[in-house]
């Protein structure tokens, strides 16, 4: 009977993380959770999981957030703090706007990396009376070090693109808008009409951090409330500025130009990464810049 228990218990353990791709699985590291949806696939979220396969150079597992899972696990790109559960690893995270009460929250202790700013800091302190170290920034910020591949045009064929928030999309068909991309296309075509535009308008969250990690300029649209201001003011205030302005239209944005320059110590953020959890891998240690800005490639 105990031996059956035993098994029981391996079995419903592994139905909680599934493979993110075929291959073998390392037994070491933690699972990951990021925010996905059975109809589409957010382009921000999702490099939550690219991000974390290339810095640990393989395969992930992906966290299945049942209530009965619960498997020590790692939370990075995206809202999600309120998917946490007690001792989960959080690198790079932040409060989702719409979550601002303690009773949305069914941890009391995490284990804190990073945080995407110094409202979520600020937040797990107060509520939880959770010490947070002062690492912030969104890991997206760190793309143009974990994928060369990418490389930011040098003459850009478009002069600027919009990308909406995926609630918007209804609002600007493509028909009508040839400049849009949407946040539910593939990630890295996002990433490469991103690369190949001088500006970039943007109510997605990661539009804006995207091209901000390549060094081309971008504003923030808003043209509904649907999204709190919270996680675009966490991000901003986490890259040293207190002070943003979002446009309401894009032909506004087109004239306010970019934000100013993020800063942020992205070493300081890469190094906070769970590396122990992976003892068997060789890591590769990309030569990354403390302030951050733009990424100079040939």
């Amino acid at each position: 009977m105990t031996r059956m228990i035993c098994i029981l218990v391996q079995f419903f353990l592994l139905l909680g993380s599934t493979r993110s791709f075929a291959g073998n699985v390392p037994q070491e590291g933690l699972p990951l959770y990021y925010w996905q949806q059975k109809a589409f696939v957010n382009f921000g979220d999702h490099l939550s999981l690219k991000v974390v396969e290339r810095i640990v150079n393989g395969p992930v597992n992906v966290h299945q957030n049942h209530s009965w899972n619960n498997v020590k696990k790692l939370l990075a790109i995206g809202s999600i703090l309120s998917f946490g559960k007690d001792y989960d690893v959080i690198w790079g995270s932040g409060i989702n706007g719409k979550l601002l009460l303690k009773k949305d929250y069914a941890f009391s202790r995490l284990d804190v990396r990073a945080v995407r700013g110094p409202l979520t800091r600020s937040f797990l302190w107060e509520q939880f009376q959770i010490e947070s170290p002062d690492i912030y920034g969104d890991p997206a910020l760190l793309i143009p070090y974990l994928f060369p591949e990418f490389v930011r045009k040098s003459k850009p064929n478009n002069r600027y693109i919009f990308i909406p928030h995926y609630s918007e999309n209804k609002f600007f068909p493509k028909s009508a808008f040839p400049n849009v991309v949407y946040a539910t296309d593939p990630w890295d075509e996002v990433i490469e009409k991103i690369l190949d535009s001088e500006f970039v308008i943007s109510s997605s969250l990661h539009g804006i951090i995207v091209a901000e990690a390549f060094g081309i300029p971008a504003r923030m649209l808003r043209i509904t409330e649907t999204e709190p201001l919270f996680k675009y003011h966490d991000y901003y205030l986490g890259t040293n500025r207190t002070v943003f302005e979002y446009a309401t239209s894009i032909e506004q944005a087109l004239q306010m130009g970019g934000e100013k320059p993020f800063e942020c110590d992205l070493k300081q953020l890469y190094e906070a990464f769970p590396f122990e959890f992976w003892p068997n891998v060789n890591f590769q240690h990309p030569v990354i810049s403390s302030a951050g800005g733009l990424i100079e490639k040939s």
